[in-house]
């Protein structure tokens, strides 16, 4: 894969920006803010582990300053926007002080893992309408769904009506997931939320109706049974019903064994359209003892990359214009509702119907 080679808009200064978490998302965000946005300028980090300086010494420009304390990384000279990337937990906490504080937000999905407690983040946006909040959902920012958006919109489809999508990681014997789980939220809402996201934005379509009618979850554990505890599935399926009469269909995965799979069939009146049926890193074609073969990407990175880029550099396009972000903090409610539907419905064994006049699952 091959990275976009863009130009920096030398008759203005560049927007300074600081990454919050340097795990394994926030390292490539970092990257990409320092590499691969031209626009930006990469000015500090922040993470309360005091071994990410020497990270950042060894992987990015010099100069970056290194800060373990949220309060002193907002208070850098000329901030303008951070990209938070810190677990779960902190999203709320750290993206509403950025709002209040005039800094714009690029801030990693989801929100929260309650989405009552997302509700401040929201209220904090629309009380500061000049300051910009993006959510990372990185598949919108993926040239070939990009596509696909673009033939449904064109009407080349005709009337797209159901979705049918899988989001399978590779296996990882180490079991990191079994304890990810606890801060995640479970599978639905870390993993999960990008599927629906992205059907909620294919089937949008003047005159569409893509208001959540009923879902229904199901799933079981293959390779982790201690997930069970905490109400968690390492493979599952989900249905959701719009008013509208489309339906979506996912497949979630944390046990492919073969790499990182994930695609979306989009069916219309006229036809269907196929996203990464075939997954693969490359377009070698290996012939050897195994057969003919090709490999697929070993993780979501590697078939995204390219996405994050884009999505780096519309972000700071959109806070240095004044235009309106393409994912927004209502997108990130509305998919995490219908995660914490499902995540619901899974454990409890019932479909979920939503209220038609508030939109909020009805979980009894």
């Amino acid at each position: 894969m091959t990275v976009p080679v863009l130009s920096h808009d030398s008759s203005r200064s560049r927007m300074k920006i600081a990454v919050f978490g340097i795990g394994r998302m926030g390292k490539r965000h970092a990257r990409n803010v320092a590499y691969f946005t031209p626009d930006a300028e990469l000015v500090a980090v922040c993470d309360v582990n005091p071994s990410a300086s020497k990270w950042v010494k060894d992987n990015l420009p010099a100069g970056i300053q290194c800060y373990t304390e949220p309060s002193a990384c907002f208070d850098h000279a000329g901030l303008q926007g951070v990209v938070i990337a810190t677990e779960t937990s902190t999203h709320v906490g750290l993206a509403v002080q950025a709002v209040q504080s005039g800094i714009h937000v690029l801030c990693e999905k989801p929100i929260s893992v309650d989405v009552n407690l997302s509700k401040p983040l929201v209220a904090a946006a629309k009380a500061n309408p000049h300051v910009k909040v993006m959510i990372g959902f990185s598949r919108r920012f993926d040239e070939s769904y990009r596509e696909a958006k673009s033939r449904i919109d064109q009407g080349l489809l005709g009337v797209p009506h159901m979705i049918k999508s899988a989001t399978c990681d590779q296996y990882d014997p180490s079991g990191f997931f079994v304890a990810y789980s606890k801060a995640s939220g479970g599978i639905f809402i870390d993993c999960g939320i990008h599927d629906i996201d992205m059907a909620r934005w294919l089937l949008s379509t003047p005159g569409s109706d893509c208001a959540v009618k009923r879902v229904f979850a199901t799933g079981q554990n293959v390779r982790h049974p201690e997930l069970e505890k905490d109400g968690d599935a390492d493979n599952a399926l989900a249905i959701i019903d719009f008013r509208g009469g489309q339906r979506v269909t996912f497949h979630l995965s944390r046990t492919a064994i073969h790499g990182h799979d994930c695609f979306a069939e989009i069916f219309g009146t006229e036809g269907k359209m196929i996203v990464n049926g075939n997954p693969q890193i490359n377009r070698l074609e290996i012939r050897d003892a195994h057969g003919v073969r090709t490999e697929s990407t070993p993780t979501y990175y590697e078939r995204f990359r390219e996405a994050f880029v884009t999505e780096m550099n519309e972000f700071v396009a959109c806070c240095r214009n004044d235009l309106p972000v393409p994912t927004t903090v209502d997108d990130a409610m509305q998919a995490a509702q219908i995660a914490v539907a499902l995540t619901w419905s899974f454990r409890e064994g019932k479909v979920v119907e939503f209220d038609e006049q508030s939109g909020e699952p009805i979980l009894v």
